[in-house]
């Protein structure tokens, strides 16, 4: 036996469509069980607008859930400003993420170019070369220390835009009010 009311409103409360007992229906049949339909929804009903609070729209946006839509009209525009709040944090702080991933990659590709820079470097001063192996190593160390300012000047686009970004979710997460 199964407490449908109870299984609705915890669907509700879950943010779940009334559809969602569909998969009771589907998991119960094996047993012979029929969902109340009509206690479903009475719980169901009582459930979404546990659900349905700006604070909780402010929650799964930052947690970058979806809506599906069950807010009755009365909770609907409260629940999903909150929401698009909380799912601007969501996507700034992945935003931020990953622009600080991409400089951290910057960074190591940067490392590895002025390793192969200072080689070259080293050889140079090292002597023992000739006139034409001297112009190719030197080509190559210009061309490095070319490749190493651009990416500088990117890892530094990059900490420039992640800070922007910072600054604009504190702003946000301190002034939203949920």
């Amino acid at each position: 036996e199964a407490d449908w009311r109870t299984i609705g409103l915890e669907d509700g409360a879950a943010g779940r469509t009334v559809s969602f007992i569909g998969n009771h229906r589907k998991a119960c049949a094996e047993y012979g069980v029929t969902p109340d339909l009509a206690a479903y929804r009475d719980g169901h009903s009582i459930g979404v607008r546990q659900f349905c609070t700006p604070s909780n729209g402010f929650r799964q946006g930052r947690a970058g859930r979806g809506y599906a839509g069950v807010c009755p009209s009365d909770l609907e525009n409260d629940f999903l400003a909150a929401h698009a709040t909380g799912n601007r944090l969501y996507a700034l702080n992945r935003e931020i993420d990953r622009l600080q991933r991409d400089a951290q990659q910057l960074d190591a590709d940067r490392a590895a170019l002025a390793e192969r820079r200072d080689h070259i470097e080293a050889a140079l001063v090292s002597g023992g070369l000739s006139t034409l192996e001297r112009k190719t190593l030197l080509d190559r160390y210009k061309q490095l220390q070319s490749d190493v300012a651009l990416l500088d000047s990117d890892i530094h686009d990059f900490e420039l835009e992640a800070a922007r970004l910072q600054g604009e979710y504190n702003l946000l997460d301190a002034t939203h009010g949920f």
